[in-house]
């Protein structure tokens, strides 16, 4: 008799072997996507070559180790294959010779291999550039990489240039960290969605764009214009307000793309005349003054956008505790208020009905005296998700208190209510609580309801009347629901 789960084993399925092709094929596809990308942006920084001088701005380094880190999925050795075709293949189009495009692309891997392994030090909240002190560390990645790359670059240096070894380094490694400064938190904080990038994240309220909000781009454009404009050794610096005004209007991702703009647009235009800073931009002194300088203005705004990040991550946290239940992150007693009068508000203009549950969970005090306040709390975290599960997106849910929780049902009719708290007491009764230890419990609620065909202007009444039920349940022996009708109970005049 055939053995069909050895067969299984020995040889895929047709769907599994049809799945593994098509891992395959995007591993290839990707690998391949990033191979064109620094193939692109390498003959973009061969563009901003001048004569006697390495690139102006170099964007394939930092832009190939963003796209790893961004994208883990790219963090493979195809990708690294194809990324080295792109490489060479760049130098060679553009004309150089073949031992001196092999060490171009070195230097440039070997940077990028050293940058991959120092993010892999480097935790997930400073990758996402979410905290203050994010962009020092990224600072310290940076610095380790383009020391790697400057190794190599060195050598290159001296044998194209001449020089010493100490100035070749320092010279390559501050155009590389200049690069990875630049770009990398572009490719750090990419959002998932374009709207992110217009509407700057969290920091923006939704809705269209306003004017205003474009008032400090339009400030940044037009202090570059007048940099182009007055000229002289401080124009480098005159963009500098205007970065800081957006760090602080705008998302982490749009103010470091406008970081970039102006360090890319300020170095291709110095070095081809566009801005006149009256020094010798070809001397080798004045290159490395300048990129360091744009190194460190650069640092401002970075830095700015991180700590308002933080900052705006930390007001939500505060926002969310203050109208949460830390604990089920249900709605707390103080937002049940504030959203159910809003509810209701709406439904006496609809003249719908509403019902308001009235939930606790029996014996909870019992269950915290023999098990614990771990297996306690275990027991809430359930239900509100329970509860969770049990109702409309429009309805109101919150843990009042305690172990007693409340659910306001929109537009829900007296037979509606009643279904809905007979499920939801069978399911929380057959459904046993894991409270650790390989231990469960089986726990029931009580549930009162109050139901009204048409719904009352003031949120108090309605609850008393729902509370009232609740009592009956508990004096009928638990594990079940009573209801009451908010007209019959005198709570309308």
């Amino acid at each position: 008799m055939p053995h069909r789960h050895l067969t299984t084993e020995r040889e895929p399925a047709p769907a599994r072997r049809i799945a593994a092709s098509w891992i395959e094929l995007d591993t290839l596809y990707y690998a391949a996507l990033l191979g064109l990308a620094v193939f692109v942006w390498a003959m973009f920084g061969i563009v901003t070559r001048t004569a006697g001088h390495l690139a102006a701005f170099w964007p394939a380094n930092a832009l190939m180790l963003g796209a790893m880190v961004r994208f883990p999925m790219l963090a493979n050795p195809l990708s690294w294959v194809f990324a080295a075709l792109g490489f060479v293949l760049a130098d060679l189009a553009s004309g150089g010779s073949f031992h001196l495009t092999m060490l171009l692309s070195a230097a440039n891997l070997s940077g990028v291999a050293v940058g991959y392994i120092a993010f892999g030090m480097v935790g997930e909240e400073d990758r996402r550039l979410a905290r203050p002190g994010s962009v020092l560390n990224l600072g310290l990645v940076a610095a380790a990489a383009s020391a790697a790359a400057a190794l190599t670059g060195a050598v290159i240096s001296i044998a194209l240039y001449g020089g010493g070894f100490g100035e070749a380094w320092v010279f390559w490694f501050l155009t590389e960290l200049l690069n990875y400064m630049v770009i990398l938190p572009v490719m750090l904080t990419l959002p998932r969605g374009l709207r992110a990038v217009v509407k700057g994240g969290a920091r923006r309220a939704a809705g269209p764009v306003a004017g205003w909000d474009l008032l400090p781009a339009f400030a940044l454009a037009a202090s570059g214009a007048g940099a182009m404009i007055v000229g002289g050794p401080g124009a480098v610096a005159f963009p500098v307000p205007a970065l800081l005004w957006c760090a602080i209007r705008y998302s982490m991702f749009t103010s470091c793309l406008l970081t970039l703009g102006f360090a890319a647009s300020s170095l291709i235009a110095i070095a081809n005349g566009g801005l006149d800073i009256t020094v010798d931009v070809h001397s080798a002194q004045a290159l490395l003054s300048i990129r360091l300088g744009v190194t460190l203005i650069a640092f401002a705004p970075l830095m700015v956008a991180s700590s308002m990040q933080s900052n705006v991550a930390l007001m939500e946290r505060l926002r969310f505790l203050a109208n949460h239940d830390p604990l089920t992150s249900l709605p707390n007693r103080t937002a049940f208020g504030e959203r159910a009068t809003q509810a209701l508000d709406r439904l006496v203009i609809e003249r719908a009905p509403v019902a308001m549950l009235m939930l606790d969970i029996d014996r909870f005090k019992s269950i915290n005296d023999t098990h614990g306040h771990v297996a306690g709390d275990r027991v809430l975290v359930a239900f509100a998700r329970l509860l969770e599960q049990n109702v409309r997106e429009r309805d109101t849910l919150a843990r009042m208190g305690g172990e007693e929780f409340a659910v306001l049902l929109s537009a829900c009719t007296a037979a509606e209510a009643a279904a809905v708290a007979e499920r939801i007491c069978r399911v929380f009764a057959t459904t046993p609580v894991e409270i650790g230890h390989d231990r469960r419990l089986e726990v029931t609620v009580s549930i009162g309801v109050a139901t009204a065909w048409q719904a009352p202007p003031e949120l108090g009444p309605l609850l008393m009347v729902a509370d009232e039920a609740l009592y009956r349940a508990k004096q009928s022996g638990r594990n079940r629901w009573e209801a009451c009708d908010y007209i019959a109970a005198g709570s309308i005049g």
